[in-house]
C-alpha cells in the first residue's frame, strides 16, 4: 500500500479573473484625462491687487481683445492682510501674451473725462483684460491695474519724468500741451521718498515725441491764473481742454535754441507757470545784503531788484537771519535782506555783462542806493530799486557784514514823504514867530495912527473946499459948466434926441414880442429850424363840472 496516496495535490490557479479588466481601462482613461488635462492647461498667472471687488473664482474671465483667454480661479488674501492674491489660468497656447511689459485690469462701469466705458459688464460683470506684451520675460507677479493704462507699452512716444515739490498739481489722464495742442497724457504720479518729490510720467506719442528736447521747460498748465505781485496783475487762461482739470504744457523757452533730443524716461522740473520758467536760466548770481529801517511788509521772496525800471537781480530771503549778528530792538533797528544780482540778467537787459563786485563797488561810491518801492497799490507789493541819491552823502556804514556785501538803502516811497514833511515842519516850528508877532503888533499900531492922521486930512480939505474962496471959479470953468447944462437939455422930454430914441425902443420892443413865438417854438423842438414842426391843437373849451 502506497503511503502517498492519502495527501491531496494543491494546483495553483495561473488565469486572472477578466472583472479586473474594467477598473484597470477605468483608471488609465482617468489617468489619461488628468495627464492630458494636466499637460493641455496654459499658464498660470498670479495678480495682486488692493481691492478684488467684481472678482470671483471660476467665474471672471480673463479676455484680449474681447475674446476669452482665461479665468479665474481664486481670489484670497495675502499674508500681510494689506493685499489680493488672485490665481488665474490661462487658456492652451496663450503663453505668448506673457511678457514683461503685459497689463491686466479689471474692467467695469466708469465714467471719467473720456467718456463712459464698460457699460457691457453691468449684465455680464467685470472682467479682467489682458494687455499683450512684446518683450521681456513674464515676471513672477502682476499688478492688477483698477484702470486701463493710458498708453500701450508698444505705444510708439517717449516717456518723461516731471519732478515737483508739491503734490496734487497733476492727475494721471491730464493732457501735455504743446503751444495748446494736445501732444500726450498724464500717465502715473508717485512720490519718491528719496529725494523728497512727486514724480509724474508723461507719455507723449509720435511723431510729437521729436518736440521734447534737452532745452525744453515744463510748466503747470492752469485753467485760469491770476498773478497779483509788484509787477501788477497778470490774468493767464489756458485752453479748454485745461479749463477744469488743468494740465502741463511744455515749450522752448524765447531765445533758447531748440537743443539736443532726449532719451526715454528723462527727468525734468515742473514749474509753476511759464513766467518763473526764465528765472531757471539766471543760475549765476552775486549774493548781497541790505538793511532797511523801513518796513518791509510786502516784500516777498522772488521779489524784482531793479535799476530804473531794469531788472537786475532778485530778492532771496526776507528777512535773513545773519550770522553772528546782533542788533538790538530800538529806533535804529534794521532789518536783513538777502538779494541777488545776476549778471546775466544784466547782459540779457543791457547787452554786457561788467565784473559786477568791482563795478558796483564804484557805483556805491557815486551815491548808488537801495530804496523800498510800492509796486501794486492793491497788493500792497514792494521791490527794491536802485538809484543814485548824492545828497545822501558818503555811505559810513559797513561794507561787509560776514561773508557778504553790503548795498546802502535810503528810505522811499511814503517814508521819503513823511520824512520831507516832518523836516518842513521842524523847519516851521525853528522860525522866530514870537519876535516876528511882536514887530506886526507895532507895525499895526504905527498904521492906526497914520489913519487918524489921514482922516484929520481929509476934514481939513472938506473946509477948504466949502470956503467962500471955492465959490470964485474962474470965469472958463463956469462957462463950460452952461454949456454942459445945455447939451443934457438936448435929452430932456420933448426934445427931437429923446423922441427918437422913444421910437427906436418901441421898434426894439415889437421886433421882441415877434420873435417870442420862434424862441419858443425852438425850445419846444430845438431842430425845428430844419424839420417843420407840427402845429398844436387849438385848445378846447372845457363845461363847466
Amino acid at each position: 500500500m502506497d503511503s502517498n496516496r492519502g495527501e491531496a495535490k494543491v494546483h495553483k490557479v495561473k488565469n486572472w479573473s477578466p472583472v479586473w479588466i474594467f477598473p484597470i481601462v477605468t483608471a488609465l482613461i482617468g489617468a489619461w484625462i488628468l495627464f492630458y488635462h494636466y499637460s493641455h492647461q496654459g499658464p498660470e498667472v498670479t495678480l495682486i491687487t488692493t481691492n478684488a471687488e467684481g472678482i470671483v473664482g471660476g467665474k471672471t474671465a480673463i479676455k484680449s481683445r474681447s475674446v476669452d483667454v482665461g479665468v479665474v480661479e481664486s481670489a484670497v488674501l495675502t499674508d500681510d492682510l494689506h493685499h489680493v492674491e488672485i490665481k488665474a489660468r490661462l487658456n492652451t497656447g496663450m503663453e505668448k501674451l506673457l511678457r514683461k511689459d503685459s497689463v491686466f485690469w479689471v474692467v467695469k462701469p466708469q465714467i471719467g473725462r473720456e467718456g463712459v466705458s464698460g457699460l457691457s459688464t453691468l449684465l455680464s460683470g467685470a472682467y479682467i483684460e489682458l494687455q499683450p506684451g512684446k518683450q521681456g520675460e513674464a515676471p513672477e507677479r502682476y499688478d492688477l491695474l483698477d484702470s486701463p493704462p493710458l498708453a500701450p507699452p508698444d505705444a510708439k512716444g517717449i516717456r518723461v519724468i516731471l519732478d515737483s515739490n508739491r503734490a496734487g498739481q497733476l492727475n494721471p489722464g491730464d493732457p501735455v500741451l504743446f503751444r495748446g495742442y494736445r501732444v500726450g497724457s498724464v500717465e502715473t504720479s508717485s512720490f519718491d521718498a528719496q529725494k523728497r518729490t512727486m514724480q509724474y510720467q508723461l507719455f507723449i506719442s509720435a511723431p510729437n515725441d521729436r518736440l521734447v528736447t534737452t532745452n525744453v521747460r515744463f510748466w503747470k498748465d492752469s485753467g485760469i491764473a491770476v498773478d497779483l505781485t509788484s509787477a501788477g496783475m497778470r490774468v493767464e487762461m489756458g485752453s479748454l481742454s485745461t479749463l477744469f482739470s488743468g494740465g502741463v504744457s511744455f515749450d522752448v523757452p524765447d531765445g533758447q535754441l531748440t537743443g539736443e533730443p532726449v532719451a526715454d524716461h528723462s527727468e525734468f522740473q515742473l514749474f509753476d507757470d511759464q513766467k518763473s520758467i526764465q528765472d531757471s536760466f539766471y543760475t549765476e548770481h552775486v549774493d548781497y545784503l541790505m538793511f532797511f529801517k523801513d518796513s518791509i511788509r510786502g516784500l516777498q521772496p522772488g521779489a524784482p531788484v531793479e535799476f530804473r525800471g531794469i531788472r537786475l537781480g532778485t530778492v532771496q530771503k526776507v528777512p535773513y537771519l545773519v550770522p553772528q549778528l546782533q542788533q538790538k530792538i530800538n529806533e535804529d533797528y534794521r532789518i536783513p535782506v538777502l538779494v541777488r544780482i545776476e549778471p546775466q540778467r544784466i547782459e540779457n537787459e543791457l547787452g554786457e555783462a561788467p565784473e559786477v563786485q568791482g563795478h558796483l563797488k564804484m557805483l556805491l561810491s557815486r551815491g548808488l542806493r537801495a530804496s523800498l518801492k510800492t509796486g501794486n497799490l492793491v497788493t500792497g507789493a514792494l521791490y527794491i530799486d536802485l538809484d543814485f541819491y548824492p545828497k545822501e552823502g558818503a555811505y559810513k556804514g559797513p561794507l561787509e557784514v560776514g561773508a557778504y556785501q553790503v548795498i546802502p538803502t535810503v528810505s522811499g516811497g511814503l517814508s521819503q514823504i513823511q520824512q520831507k514833511l516832518t523836516d518842513a515842519l521842524d523847519k516851521i516850528n525853528a522860525l522866530p514867530l514870537n519876535p516876528m508877532l511882536s514887530q506886526a503888533t507895532s507895525t499895526l499900531k504905527e498904521t492906526q495912527n497914520t489913519m487918524k492922521s489921514l482922516q484929520s486930512t481929509l476934514n481939513n480939505l472938506n473946509k477948504i473946499t466949502g470956503s467962500e474962496s471955492m465959490q470964485g471959479l474962474p470965469a472958463d470953468m463956469q462957462k463950460t459948466l452952461r454949456e454942459l447944462n445945455r447939451s443934457m437939455q438936448g435929452f430932456q422930454p420933448g426934445s427931437a434926441a429923446y423922441n427918437k430914441m422913444v421910437a427906436d425902443m418901441q421898434r426894439l420892443d415889437q421886433v421882441l414880442r415877434e420873435l417870442q413865438p420862434v424862441l419858443q417854438t425852438l425850445n419846444n423842438k430845438s431842430n425845428a429850424l430844419i424839420f417843420e414842426a407840427k402845429s398844436k391843437k387849438d385848445p378846447q373849451p372845457k363845461g363847466a363840472k
